[in-house]
């Protein structure tokens, strides 16, 4: 062939593989596109057909302290698996509105009723209301109803007296009623009987305000209802979760009052918000197909008329098209795939056929640009066999480029997918999953298409004006590059690229140091979605004035041992006595009542043994729980109460934590290590674990720096190892790889310096950039490589020949390859490199950065990143690849040169 190849090995057994590939799929194109389109339908189906949901616990490492926590919590709660866990947001109707109003307290406890007693469950075969199925936490809006019962019936008998409902101020202080009703804030007393404002399964009073005297409320902006049912063995998480979500589509979308607003805040709820938000993304694919279709079009038409000769035809129209319908092929098989494999729906991964669609068109760029090329220099007839042999071609061309970009970018997500949490790890999989059935539709049904649609040159139809368009274009472009390669490859011009390159690095490192983790649960959401509101609500209006943790006692150990019993208390009272506890009136502790109980009705207890011998059946406990004030402590215990009936396995304590800090996640975060900290010291004797609703958000403050850092350079070591199978100069590897770092380092730097802070989105983000930023250097480092691996022959290359260097094949796999050979100087093969795939590079970036607008259109912050980040990463790439690597390259030639020149005067 009159040239030695010194391409690697890898690359040289890929050649020969997309060789056989290409020829074989332009054999049998039509039976190709059928059994690619039959997989992907069959695929697709699946994948419509999946359940679409979300894990709220999905952003929480593996090994979290949460998880664990989280578990033991269920394990406590619900025996038998998730039970009905559910909280109803209540506010007036009226800005600033007081909830304190006989009129709306009464729509409050309505709501209460409406939803103990509408909405059914079933239990053993009949249908059972909330009332009737509740076990443990029935009681948990007594307060609110106790409340609005002595508020009516002092407003009733007192009306004249009565000011604002909460205290009587009438002449007559003697009557029963005022000496027999006090709503004092916080423990308010109904006819003898104290009740609790805000201790209780939680408080319901929250953006309260206090009377002069600091003993009465004098408004409340919320009340929160809570609604919580351990789950029986015939329920199913698909019957809980419809049974939350009836009570939300109720309130949302029927329920209609003048006073009062009503929100429904539940785990099922949140999740349903999140696979909204993430659905709300496929819209977009739509308006990002149609933009993308336009433009590849009109690139596509652009080239093959005037860079390359041929005329304009429908079939350039049709393969831009099958272009980006190609990706969606992929996604539809690859997520049927995972999803029949088992693999659970995540929202993000509506973001996939974004990703998957810039990909690809840059591949199918490249194929067709490279047919151009060997189109516009065939001199044999286009029958069957050169057909066949120019689609081989075709992909020896592309395929090492297309592969690189692939393998780099599954390279990158599978990695993501070993380091990271559940959520981002089902991203990673299917984008890894997508990318790859990408490539093989790319050898196979792309290729197909473009054998039966790739046009042939046509000068004969070509009119005079169109040809002196060519001509132009053609010189116009010859020049541009001479000059463009002329200018780079001078030492003055790439060492001043080089150093305003470093002050970009400077600055990008400086927004990195200023890169700090900031949760909020409110990103994952639309900005119509309720969960703002709410979420804003309990921020401000919850958080800081009650921030509750629970603590599961796991062995209690003997409660009738006076000095096990004081141990616990010493474990309530090191809670009770940190730093931001609201103290012991927040505690629910049911060993305060016991203990008072059993000192107190001793006595008594001990005759009613003596009168009645069932008594003696019951063990003092059972006795406690079974006294009406005291029954609501079942659902804090639990108990063997057959062979022990007096032996408390297990029990769980509550108490609260306030201030205004607290609305900070980082101070919330600092607060739960705390709370591990104090209970740790009981480990040993109590085996004691803390529970916290916010613990996977808060975990992920430690977590996310490093899980990022070691994802982002294990997939950077990696994906430079994938080059150096292809490209084995270690040079070029080196700066293919820097590019990469400095790309991905630079989206962040720069994100940061924007106001963008780390969260679970940024997280897989991050891995994202590492494949998307080798793309375009790869591709032009590779071609770089592949002109500098060709030694030239004996026989110089004729004029014509060095000119279109660009149409020389890379071939070694046909005695039918071009023989063109190729002028190993530097300025030679970076002409090659920019021509072979400067314009279908440009094509990707520009037609990637339409792609990710539409995201940045939406009401939605993960889509927003998404564009932002998609757009700024391409962008850089795009430098680094037509500007950057040639300018670095440039330095490393003229400075081996140097160091040659001096070894030879040495010598």
């Amino acid at each position: 062939m009159g040239h030695k190849n010194e391409t690697s090995r890898v690359t040289r057994i890929w050649n020969a593989l997309s060789y056989k590939i290409g020829s074989t799929v332009a054999r049998y194109p039509v039976l190709t596109i059928v059994l690619c389109l039959t997989l992907s339908a069959i695929m697709s189906i699946k994948l419509s057909l999946t359940e679409k949901v979300s894990a709220i616990d999905g952003y929480a490492s593996d090994d979290s302290m949460s998880r664990h926590e989280f578990k033991t919590f269920q394990q406590f709660l619900d025996s038998d698996g998730p039970g009905i866990t559910m909280a109803i947001l209540v506010r007036s109707k009226k800005t600033n509105g007081s909830l304190l109003e006989e009129k709306r307290l009464k729509e409050v406890v309505k709501v209460s009723d409406f939803i103990s007693t509408s909405f059914k469950m079933n239990v053993s075969g009949t249908e059972k209301n909330f009332n009737q199925f509740c076990r443990g936490f029935c009681q948990a809006n007594e307060p609110v109803r106790q409340y609005y019962v002595s508020f009516h019936l002092i407003s009733q008998l007192s009306a004249p007296e009565f000011q604002n409902g909460l205290q009587i101020l009438g002449k007559n202080h003697t009557d029963g009623i005022s000496k027999r009703i006090d709503l004092s804030y916080p423990t308010s007393n109904f006819f003898g009987r104290k009740f609790s404002l805000i201790v209780g399964y939680f408080p319901n009073f929250f953006g309260i305000s206090m009377s002069s005297d600091g003993q009465h409320l004098n408004s409340s902006n919320l009340i929160v209802l809570y609604f919580r049912a351990e789950r029986y063995p015939d329920w199913t998480t698909k019957s809980v979760k419809q049974w939350e979500l009836r009570v939300r589509d109720h309130f949302a979308k029927e329920y209609s009052s003048d006073l009062i607003i009503v929100d429904v805040m539940s785990q099922t709820v949140v999740e349903s918000e999140i696979v909204r938000a993430g659905l709300s993304l496929q819209p977009f694919l739509i308006v990002g197909f149609v933009i993308m279709s336009i433009f590849c079009t009109i690139t596509t038409m652009f080239s093959a008329v005037y860079l390359y000769s041929q005329k304009a035809t429908f079939n350039k129209v049709a393969l831009s098209i099958i272009a980006c319908v190609t990706p969606f092929m992929a996604c539809g098989t690859a997520m049927g795939t995972l999803f029949f494999c088992g693999v659970t729906f995540s929202p993000i991964m509506c973001i996939t056929p974004f990703l998957v669609l810039a990909i690809s068109v840059d591949d199918s760029f490249l194929m067709l640009h490279a047919w151009n090329r060997l189109e516009s220099w065939r001199s044999s007839p286009l029958d069957k066999p050169m057909r066949e042999h120019m689609m081989g071609e075709v992909l020896v061309e592309t395929g090492p480029a297309i592969t690189i970009s692939a393998l780099t970018n599954m390279l990158a997500f599978t990695i993501g997918a070993i380091t990271s949490p559940p959520e981002i790890r089902v991203f990673c999989y299917g984008n890894a999953a997508a990318i790859f059935m990408d490539m093989f539709y790319q050898a196979t049904f792309y290729t197909a298409c473009m054998t039966l649609l790739a046009d042939t040159k046509n000068v004969d139809g070509v009119s005079e004006k169109t040809k002196r368009i060519q001509e132009k274009m053609s010189q116009v472009v010859g020049r541009f590059l001479k000059w463009y390669v002329s200018a780079i490859s001078n030492i003055f011009v790439s060492t001043g690229i080089v150093l305003i390159w470093v002050i970009f690095i400077g600055f990008a490192v400086l927004g990195l140091t200023r890169l700090h983790v900031e949760l909020r649960p409110s990103k994952f959401f639309l900005k119509d979605s309720p969960m703002l509101y709410m979420d804003n609500l309990r921020t401000n209006e919850v958080v800081p004035y009650y921030t509750p943790v629970h603590i599961i006692v796991n062995h209690p150990g003997d409660l009738t041992n006076d000095s096990n019993v004081e141990r616990l208390f010493e474990l309530k009272q090191k809670l009770e006595h940190m730093p931001n506890a609201i103290g012991a009136p927040s505690t629910k502790f049911f060993l305060d009542d016991f203990v008072q109980y059993r000192t107190s009705f001793a006595e008594e207890i001990e005759m009613d043994v003596e009168e009645d011998d069932s008594t003696s059946e019951k063990s003092d406990l059972e006795q406690f729980l079974e006294w009406p004030e005291f029954s609501f402590w079942r659902g804090f215990l639990r108990f063997d109460n057959q062979s022990h009936p007096q032996n408390v396995t297990k029990f769980m304590f509550t108490t609260g934590f306030h201030g205004q800090d607290l609305k900070d996640w980082n101070k919330r975060g600092l607060l739960l290590k705390s709370w591990r900290g104090a209970v740790e010291e009981f480990q040993e004797d109590f085996n004691a674990t803390v529970f916290s609703e916010d613990a996977f958000f808060l975990d992920m403050i430690d977590s996310i720096p490093t899980v990022t850092w070691q994802t982002t350079l294990a997939t950077f070591i990696f994906v430079s190892l994938v080059c150096f199978l292809f490209i084995s100069d270690i040079l070029t590897v080196i700066i293919v790889s820097i590019a990469t770092l400095v790309t991905s380092v630079g989206v962040f730097g720069y994100l940061s310096l924007l106001g963008v802070t780390l969260d679970p989105v940024i997280m897989s983000i991050a891995i994202m950039c590492i494949g998307f930023s080798v793309d375009i250097p790869a591709h032009v480092a590779f071609h770089f490589y592949a002109a500098k691996a060709k030694k030239p022959s004996s026989s110089q290359p004729s004029t014509h020949q060095v000119s279109d260097i660009t149409s020389h094949s890379t071939s070694t796999t046909s005695s039918a390859s071009s023989s063109i050979s190729t002028p190993n100087s530097f300025e030679t093969n970076l002409t090659f490199a920019l021509a072979s795939v400067g314009f279908p590079v440009i094509q990707a970036g520009v037609s990637t950065d339409f792609c990710a607008l539409p995201l940045g259109f939406m009401e939605l912050y993960m889509a927003k990143m998404f564009a932002l980040s998609l757009t700024l990463c391409v962008s850089l790439s795009l430098i680094h690849g037509l500007i950057i690597i040639p300018a670095l390259l440039s330095v490393q030639h003229h400075i081996l040169h140097a160091v040659k020149r001096c070894f030879s005067k040495g010598n």
